[in-house]
């Protein structure tokens, strides 16, 4: 266990992103690279050596700005290596205050949790993501040229071909995963909160989606977009019955979030045997002292942790006896005692 604590602003979260990045090939906060690297500098780096199933391995990812544009360098052993090649090396899950968009927000929120996870245990799927989004690029580029009246009508079957079977490797791996998340996401919510029941279930494509995409073509050329697909997938999330993001106070909210995120931890030890680095950054926030004990007797143990808060109060002093405790200012890091 490794506690950081420092006052807002000065670098904690930085920290986490910045392990995350090592595991993820992206940040997982950020739409585009460059706020990565942010006004400050025109490059970053960040290295890592890192220690997984006795194995030790240097990785680094290098981002410089070009214009508009940030260019990524990524590296294992000094090697270059491809952004869908990074993922695996180790495993990470990490929970942040903007996760509570996992119960809150959209479907956009929900699927990057599943992919989040999934690029890090399943075989092929950083790669398939990636194929999406050129399939979903060029057939909706495909869909504009059609409804324009400048034809492309005879190539556009072999995009609905693609779009089935890549989608379908995508789909079916989310849908696995959420069978596997449901018990233990149940158990570790009822731990925390007394027995409150949360429920999950993947909401995908239709079960044949060649036929609705096809169906969907005079709907797709009026939009300019493909509507069937699992761009579109979503993570129903229940509470005692009912959809936590309209019925469950912000606590309930928290605690449903914070078991995905556990849940997630076990899948990750399950499908690799060994338990991801927990990255939790200022999770101790908004829950009452009831289910801030109880999720900390479900890290505790649990791996290497990697903990944010900006004081050490919340924490037991037993636990914060054992860990390592570090300070943080200005971006700066100093060991504690």
């Amino acid at each position: 266990m490794n506690v950081f604590i420092g006052a807002n602003g000065q670098g904690k979260t930085n920290l986490l992103e910045a392990v995350a990045m090592l595991a993820l090939s992206s940040s997982p906060r950020a739409r585009r690279e460059i706020e990565v690297v942010g006004p400050v500098a025109q490059a970053t780096r960040i290295e890592a050596e890192v220690e997984t199933g006795g194995v030790v391995v240097e990785l680094a990812i290098a981002l410089s700005i070009e214009g508009d544009r940030a260019h990524r360098v990524i590296e294992v052993d000094g090697a270059r290596r491809r952004a869908f090649d990074l993922p695996g090396h180790f495993r990470v899950t990490l929970f942040w205050p903007d996760d509570l968009g996992l119960v809150k927000a959209g479907p956009e929120l929900r699927r990057r949790f599943l992919n989040q996870m999934l690029v890090q245990v399943e075989p092929g799927y950083a790669r398939a993501l990636a194929g999406l989004k050129r399939v979903l690029e060029q057939r909706n580029s495909l869909l504009k040229r059609m409804a324009s009246g400048e034809g492309g009508g005879d190539v556009l079957e072999a995009w609905n071909e693609e779009l089935v079977r890549i989608g379908g490797e995508v789909s079916k791996a989310r849908a696995r995963a959420v069978r596997e998340l449901q018990p233990e996401a149940a158990r570790c919510h009822a731990e925390i909160a007394s027995g409150e029941l949360l429920e999950i279930e993947y909401l995908g494509p239709p079960a044949d989606m060649a036929e609705a995409v096809q169906n969907s073509l005079a709907e797709d050329l009026r939009r300019g977009a493909t509507s069937i697909g699992p761009h579109r997938d979503d993570l129903r999330v229940m509470l005692d019955g009912r959809e936590a993001r309209a019925y469950g106070s912000q606590g309930q909210q928290r605690t449903a979030v914070v078991s995905l995120k556990l849940a997630e931890a076990a899948l990750v030890a399950g499908r690799t045997g060994e338990r991801p680095v927990l990255l939790l950054d200022d999770v101790l926030s908004e829950l009452d002292g009831e289910r801030r004990a109880a999720l900390l007797r479900q890290v505790a143990g649990a791996g290497q942790v990697i903990i944010t808060s900006v004081e050490a109060g919340p924490f037991p002093p037993d636990l914060i006896s054992s860990a390592r405790v570090w300070s943080v200012v200005g971006g700066e890091i100093e060991a504690c005692g």
